[in-house]
């Protein structure tokens, strides 16, 4: 029965996605812009995409186990991939660096799970501001595994985005929640999957690891579906679900999308925009207000964000 539900599911999502990719040509509206202007239009695209995908996966949790909202986003991405890649398939999954594509694949899948259970605890703007410490975690990983230096500066800003976590976390405070240490565990992951893509740098084509890191959270989640299953109570849960894999997909290959017609260090600032429209979706839909410490937790974390950006800026040109 969890087989056949599961099945149907999965076949309704192929038909589904099938006949979007038909009917609307993806790039078509973005031909009368730049190259640049498309890259930043792609990932503003990107930015708002997962902050929806994030608020549906939060009301499927309400009812849902956290891995079977996980297979849902993976799995529908991954149909995704297989219906935009299908003439060239082949050609997407030849990879010299299976091993390394896997132990990325994994630290993203990682990530995803603990930031889709931090969503059922923690409100999605507090969730989303403490995970923007990824991009400052990663500085301190390229150090130890990228041999690449580290100024005072650049120490500055990773000290003072941890500072921000911590505004937001209070620790040594009454409404401490062990929680509010999984979106951390999920910055660590994607931190660790960004330093593996680093690693991979331009070896391969980012539709052979987009594919990878899809495929690998299907498989396993596929895997784990038969002991997990707990029926959609309604059909909305299963509208929710097709949409919540879509925006994922889309926002997905918006980025592959987006750092081919621009760098990664032009766009970095727009990634922010996460935390905002994270806290726009949490309010409209829960009701989440943002506390004064977790607006304020963000401002630095995001200030803190953005002068590391700059720094890296100023040293590149140098």
């Amino acid at each position: 029965m969890v087989i056949k539900e599961g099945a149907n599911i999965f076949l309704s999502l192929t038909y589904f996605f099938w006949r979007i990719i038909h009917m609307f040509p993806i790039l078509g509206f973005l031909s009368k812009l730049s190259y640049r202007q498309q890259g930043f239009l792609l990932m503003v695209v990107a930015t708002l995409c997962f902050p929806t995908m994030d608020v549906m996966a939060k009301y499927l949790l309400q009812s849902q186990p956290v891995m079977q909202v996980v297979w849902a986003r993976y799995t529908g991405q991954f149909i995704l991939i297989l219906c935009l890649f299908a003439p060239r398939l082949k050609t997407v999954v030849r990879t010299q660096f299976p091993r390394l594509q896997l132990v990325r694949s994994a630290a993203l899948f990682g990530g995803t799970c603990f930031f889709f259970l931090s969503l059922r605890y923690l409100d999605q703007g507090q969730t989303s501001a403490i995970f923007m410490v990824a991009p400052l975690l990663i500085t301190v990983l390229a150090v130890l595994f990228l041999a690449e230096k580290i100024g005072i500066r650049r120490g500055v800003s990773v000290i003072g985005g941890f500072i921000g976590a911590l505004v937001i976390i209070q620790p040594h405070s009454d409404i401490f929640t062990p929680a509010s240490l999984l979106p951390l565990a999920a910055a660590s992951f994607y931190a660790s999957y960004s330093i593996l893509t680093r690693k991979l740098g331009d070896a391969e084509s980012p539709h052979t690891t987009l594919f990878f890191t899809a495929g690998f959270g299907a498989v396993c989640t596929s895997i784990l579906l038969p002991f997990i299953w707990v029926a959609p109570a309604q059909a909305t849960d299963i509208i929710l679900m097709a949409s919540m894999s879509l925006f994922g997909g889309i926002g997905h290959y918006a980025v592959i999308l987006s750092l081919q017609r621009v760098e990664a260090s032009e766009t970095a600032p727009l990634n922010y925009l996460a935390v905002v429209f994270a806290m726009f979706w949490g309010f409209m839909v829960f009701a989440e207000i943002p506390s004064m410490a977790t607006l304020g937790g963000a401002v630095i974390i995001i200030g803190s964000g953005l002068y590391l950006w700059r720094r890296e800026k100023i040293v590149k040109k140098a």
